[in-house]
């Protein structure tokens, strides 16, 4: 990777709505050259995909939940049962398996606390390997969606 795509990386996560010729400008290129750069860039899966950013408020999620779970024993079979609940289920927009004294940090949106009770009650609570939870609900966001840091290489 090479200054040209990193240029390219930081510009389309800034904003990737242009068309490829405003890509080109932004990056001091040619369209095709922007264009062959970005198609490498999704091909070897450095862009692993292109989405809009939502505002969850707007859509009838205003609150955003941080739940983490400690689970009682983490044998294969029983990470894998509790990753695959999870992984089905819309409130969880992030969902993080960490060092430290939690195993889980999940981060859910939800239209109001009696969704979240519902999914805390019918998900987490009563499940056998769960044994802890600790939920903070964000009162205010302070950042989020943020672009990844594009750096150079160090030498």
């Amino acid at each position: 990777m090479d200054a040209l795509d990193r240029r390219i990386l930081r510009e389309v996560q800034r904003d990737n709505s242009g068309s490829a010729t405003d890509l080109a400008e932004r990056c001091g290129t040619t369209e095709s050259t922007a264009l062959r750069r970005l198609k490498r860039l999704r091909d070897g899966k450095v862009i692993q995909r292109q989405v809009a950013v939502i505002d969850p408020a707007k859509v009838g999620r205003g609150i955003t939940v941080v739940l983490t779970v400690r689970l009682e024993r983490e044998t294969p079979a029983v990470l894998d049962a509790f990753r695959k609940r999870l992984a089905a289920h819309p409130d969880i927009t992030h969902c993080y398996f960490v060092t430290g004294s939690w195993d889980y940090v999940l981060i859910l949106t939800v239209s109001e606390m009696a969704d979240y009770d519902r999914f805390l009650t019918e998900m987490i609570v009563g499940q056998k390997a769960v044994v802890a939870t600790d939920t903070h609900v964000v009162l205010q966001p302070m950042k989020s969606a943020a672009p990844i840091p594009i750096d150079e290489p160090k030498r």
